[in-house]
């Protein structure tokens, strides 16, 4: 055992040192560590979602959808989906330029899904692919606005998902956390369709992602950085489910990531892009000019 008068002696040893250290390492210390409360919440997104440049970005979604009706919740389909997009600043906003093409598949082989019967359902309905844009998304701190919906899908009918209407959309980004060397940012959205302003509304959508960066964000300045993300909606009953009568939502749950290039891509999704949408994979930047 250490004789108390020696463990004296070495604890005011050590205690000392820090009296004789340099300004220079105390300062270098104090600063070694860089916070998340540095980071702007809204550009941090923009960094972690796509680019803040400019430059085209690369994302894709795999997820489970399933119908909520009543006591029972049923899966029904996988989603597997790409999103281009292009971010510009505009005053306290970042505006995307975005394109969207999202694959209804089965749940088993992960193949599209041409025909099915939903969950509740009696006939058997036409399934669309979704294809969406170009079109611009505005993203803000804090954002709770109207605006008019013109669907610019292609192939299938826009109107199988909403019809043009009045749209009111919040989206909110919140401060990023950090826990160990991963950080942490939830982005929200909330937006509802109204056929008539006057009356309630026909279709909502409701989207929580949270998105994670192994520390880059604090160790580089670049307007774009590696991510994942994780992705919970809540949507109601798209027209082309047939479902009048049914009173449910649908629910999905699933993950995502931003890549470089088409190649990194998850195999099933550029198998189905290059049976139903090869210029995606060829040209993504053709979407843009």
């Amino acid at each position: 055992m250490i004789a108390r008068r020696q463990f004296i002696r070495s604890v005011a040893a050590i205690s000392g040192s820090t009296a004789i250290m340099p300004n220079s390492l105390l300062a270098a210390a104090s600063t070694a560590q860089p916070s998340v409360r540095t980071l702007d919440p809204l550009e941090t997104m923009i960094r972690m979602r796509a680019r803040t440049d400019g430059a085209l970005s690369i994302a894709w979604l795999e997820a489970q959808r399933e119908l909520v009706a009543g006591s029972d919740i049923n899966p029904f389909c996988k989603l597997y989906a790409m999103v281009l997009t292009k971010f510009r600043k505009e005053g306290d906003a970042f505006i995307g330029n975005t394109v969207e093409i999202t694959y209804y598949c089965d749940l088993e082989t992960g193949e599209l899904l041409e025909t099915t019967i939903m969950p509740g359902g009696t006939e058997t309905v036409e399934v669309p692919i979704y294809r969406s844009g170009p079109q611009d998304v505005r993203f803000k701190k804090s954002l709770d606005e109207w605006e008019k919906h013109d669907p610019k899908n292609t192939g299938a009918s826009s109107g199988a998902f909403a019809p043009a209407a009045w749209v009111h959309l919040v989206r909110g980004v919140h401060d990023p956390s950090q826990l160990g060397d991963k950080i942490y940012l939830r982005a929200d959205e909330y937006g509802r369709v109204y056929i008539d302003r006057s009356k309630p509304p026909s279709v909502f959508y409701r989207e929580w992602i949270v998105w994670q960066d192994a520390r880059q964000l604090l160790e580089t300045d670049n307007p774009d950085v590696p991510s994942s993300f994780s992705y919970s909606a809540a949507s109601g009953l798209r027209p082309w489910m047939k479902l009048e009568g049914v009173q449910g939502h649908t629910m999905s749950n699933g993950v995502g990531a931003k890549v470089e290039r088409v190649d990194q891509l998850p195999p099933q999704l550029i198998k189905l892009l290059q049976e139903h949408d090869p210029r995606a994979l060829e040209s993504p930047e053709s979407y843009f000019s």
